[in-house]
């Protein structure tokens, strides 16, 4: 794709090979056949208006490679549970961090925004949040 898109409608998925496809999102890509399809990397975009545009009560965790998180504006919270304890690590606007693979985590917003992200979908997991 030689034209601009929107990040947010449009992820890019990057082959190890090198090569870079677009990758429309629709409703069939978070469910069914298109969610389990095997996605080396996917670069996409979240915009951020209210706590459900993230996954603040859902940790996700991805097995297979880091995903690496960075604020283009607005702030999180990134918590990340490790060996059964939350630590969060606040993000502001033009800061990353990078969640390590096999490290359940979940976004909390502090103020709305849009988050930029590169994951593996591959073998992602979800699971709801366990309130202590």
């Amino acid at each position: 794709m030689t034209q601009s898109f929107d990040l947010s409608t449009t992820f890019v998925h990057l082959r190890d090979g090198g090569d870079a496809e677009p990758v429309e999102i629709t409703p069939s890509f978070w469910s069914g056949s298109a969610a389990r399809k095997v996605h080396d990397r996917l670069v996409g975009a979240v915009d951020f208006t209210s706590a459900k545009d993230l996954h603040a009560s859902m940790q996700e965790m991805h097995p297979l490679a880091d995903e690496v998180l960075i604020l283009v504006s607005g702030a999180v919270d990134v918590n990340l549970e490790e060996a059964g304890v939350e630590r969060t690590i606040a993000l502001e606007s033009g800061q990353a961090a990078i969640v390590p693979r096999g490290v359940w985590h979940r976004l909390v917003m502090r103020r709305p925004g849009r988050l930029l992200f590169i994951n593996s979908r591959t073998d992602m997991q979800s699971r709801s949040h366990k309130t202590r």
